[in-house]
């Protein structure tokens, strides 16, 4: 049986005069709201396509105009659409498109447009900056003909290069149809934009053009006033169960949605017209939409109608015909862009290479119906620029001061001060910047506030240029020319922070008043106090951590041995006949080592501060659920709403723990473990004498 595909209509002739828009619009009323359509109307159109069967092209055309009931026939390069007394619009397609392209079939290159460009003037924001929890954004991402397109269908692209970013931990959404019966999508995905901020949907496109009743030729866009977009959504119905489907479509409200036959028994499959966007939405607002399928563009009714929709906001589609790794390539290196670089829409599509977006190699048909030819021609990606130039990630972050890698969720964070002191504490953040050079930030005025726990502590502060070496503000180059990190140090917090408690920060990249970067994070003031028991087949070894002096107190009763560490990195022993002695010999990393019931890696920790004695006690803040979260080798065994505690497997072996505060809580590799208690502490350096010996060094 042959393929049979449908076509779908754009109700509003916007080439129309007002009496022929008047005329249509009675029409249309009936013809796309399915509620109000006779049962006896919605059949008819679907009795005619299953008759058809193995007939030509020009065996089809001949049967349709001599069809009294056929009110209207539509012809693409390789498509037939046609109606039935003003019912549904249906499709058939014939197997002579353009081979593996995104679309049914592919036409000639109408006049090229001005590519739409980032204006100067033009104020960026972010999408999703009017949710609430604006940080945590989402994707959606169809790809209705993944069984089809494989490797290079576009919206892995946005798959793999999302998955590992801060935004959009947890918000991906992605369905593809494996097999060519795969139902993984439904019409509902086409109506949730709006539940969104990154739409990608990649699929088949094309057109047709209503014809007189003797052309044989295929209509040009000039050449009539009746040329329809549509996109091929994946989505099945069941052919032989009209009256549920009618039902389906009717209950949600949907318009603009039209039917075609597949080469699957009794399974059709639905496509969507522009006019399916235009009802669906009011408007699309703070989001980046891609529907990346055949000859889009042709026609400026899904331009109009997403110029329309969208406010704040950018969109994308392919003029011509597109082959798949020609659209993979073109939207690869976009993401990169706004991602790597923190690259506003429309910037990050100027600075893809034009060869991947322009004159892309294309074809097209031309010649009488059943008789064409295979012409070469170019397509070009096109933009939709509404408002606002949208960034997809909030470009500002957090970062670990030592690392210079992301500041994870939970973390300890390294602040200056005792707690519960009555004294304000001071702490260190060190920002990245993404998006803008140091000299596009001077040059518009961008700034910077920070707030903890709510209160402002760093009010649009001014942070390019780095004149003055010497004050609390330090300004790095980062992994681009688009990336900054910038170092604001003691940075008074304006409270008294408690011990073991969850600190909020919060992170304003200013471009103006309105519209800005933001990020939060919760971090902890850590476990000021604490009791570590390390137990091995060789004995027990207890450990006390005194956080309001950093010291640290290391006892091994069955050598009768105790040490001492402070923050300077100095390591207490008392030798018998010469007392206590201090030493910071480079040979004690590998000592402590040895008294390490576990394999932690020991010597390859660096602490950054006191010594490595410290490392045992700052394992407390260095492995945290958020890290462990995002270990392939560590597998979750707890952790859910309520529960109290957290559990992880790491390498197989090792069994991490956390309390219900989220603090470490144990490691333990049987026979061996380490226990943290959080517990006051109270400790006190001894005197010692310096002890140094050159081959220690």
């Amino acid at each position: 049986m042959r393929l049979l595909y449908l076509f779908p209509l754009l109700l509003v002739l916007f080439s129309c005069n007002e009496s022929k828009k008047d005329k249509a619009s009675a029409i249309n009323e009936v013809l796309e709201d399915f509620s109000k359509m006779p049962d006896s109307i919605f059949n008819a159109g679907f009795e005619l396509l299953n008759s058809i069967d193995n007939e030509s092209f020009p065996e089809v055309m001949e049967l349709l105009r001599n069809n009294i009931n056929v009110t209207e026939i539509g012809a693409g390069e390789n498509l037939i659409s046609f109606r039935v007394q003003h019912g549904p619009l249906m499709v058939m397609s014939f197997g002579d498109s353009s081979p593996g392209t995104k679309g049914f079939s592919a036409t000639s290159m109408s006049s090229v447009a001005t590519l739409p460009t980032w204006l100067e003037n033009e104020t960026p924001n972010v999408v999703a900056n009017k949710r609430k929890n604006r940080q945590n954004k989402k994707a959606l991402l169809l790809a209705p003909y993944y069984w089809e397109f494989a490797e290079y269908d576009d919206p892995l692209v946005p798959l793999e290069k999302l998955k590992g970013k801060r935004n959009y931990k947890g918000g991906i959404t992605f369905k593809a149809n494996e097999t060519n019966m795969a139902q993984k999508i439904s019409l509902e995905d086409y109506a949730s934009f709006n539940d969104y901020d990154i739409v990608h949907v990649s699929a088949h496109g094309s057109r047709t053009c209503v014809l007189k009743k003797d052309e044989i030729e295929i209509v040009r866009d000039g050449d009539s006033n009746m040329c329809y977009t549509f996109i091929s959504s994946g989505v099945h119905y069941n052919f032989n169960n009209l009256k549920q489907v009618k039902k389906q479509i009717s209950d949600k409200g949907y318009q603009g949605i039209y039917f075609a036959k597949s080469d699957i028994p009794g399974i059709g499959k639905f496509f969507i017209g522009p006019e399916f966007f235009r009802h669906q939405y009011t408007n699309l607002e703070s989001k980046l939409v891609i529907l990346s399928a055949c000859e889009l563009g042709q026609r400026n009714d899904l331009k109009n109608t997403f110029e329309d929709l969208m406010l704040n906001g950018q969109m994308f589609y392919w003029q011509n015909s597109v082959f798949p790794d020609d659209a993979f390539n073109a939207f690869a290196a976009m993401y990169e862009r706004l991602l790597l670089y923190g690259e506003t829409i429309p910037i990050a599509f100027e600075n893809i290479p034009d060869n991947l977006k322009n004159n892309v190699p294309s074809t097209f048909k031309i010649g009488p119906i059943g008789k064409r030819d295979t012409i070469r021609t170019y397509t070009y990606l096109r933009m939709i620029n509404q408002g606002n130039a949208m960034h997809i990630i909030e470009p500002i972050g957090f970062m670990d001061e030592k690392t210079k890698k992301e500041l994870q969720e939970g973390t300890v964070y390294p602040f200056e001060g005792i707690l519960e002191d009555d004294e304000p504490e001071e702490a260190s953040f060190t920002m990245e910047f993404l998006g803008y050079t140091v000299q596009e930030m001077e040059d518009k005025g961008m700034t910077f506030s920070l707030k903890v726990d709510g209160n402002t502590v760093l009010d649009h502060i001014s942070f390019v240029p780095d004149t003055d070496p010497n004050d609390d503000i330090e300004v790095k180059g980062g992994k681009n020319e688009k990336t900054t990190l910038v170092t604001f140090k003691s940075v008074n917090l304006k409270k008294d922070l408690k011990k073991n408690s969850s600190v909020k920060l919060e992170a304003l990249f200013h471009f103006s008043e309105e519209n800005y970067g933001y990020q939060m994070i919760h971090v902890s003031t850590g476990s000021s106090d604490m009791r570590i028991v390390m137990k091995g087949p060789d004995g027990t070894i207890n450990m006390f951590f005194d956080a309001d002096n950093y010291a640290l107190k290391m006892t091994h009763p069955a050598e009768n041995a105790t040490l001492y560490s402070d923050e300077e990195g100095f390591i207490y022993m008392n030798v018998p006949g010469q007392g206590w002695i201090k030493t910071k010999m480079g040979q004690m990393a590998a000592m402590i080592a040895n008294v390490v019931p576990m394999n932690m890696d020991f010597l390859a920790l660096e602490p950054t501060k006191g010594s490595v004695m410290h490392k045992i006690a700052a394992f407390a803040g260095d492995i945290t659920i958020a890290k462990l979260e995002n270990e392939p080798r560590a597998k979750k065994l707890s952790g859910g709403i309520g529960s109290e505690k957290t559990v992880f497997i790491a390498d197989g072996r090792v069994t991490i723990t956390f309390d219900d505060k989220k603090r470490l809580e144990s490691l333990v590799e049987l026979p061996s473990s380490i226990r943290y208690y959080y517990e006051e502490q109270e400790i006190t350096i001894p005197n010692a004498q310096i002890f140094s010996m050159p081959s220690f060094q």
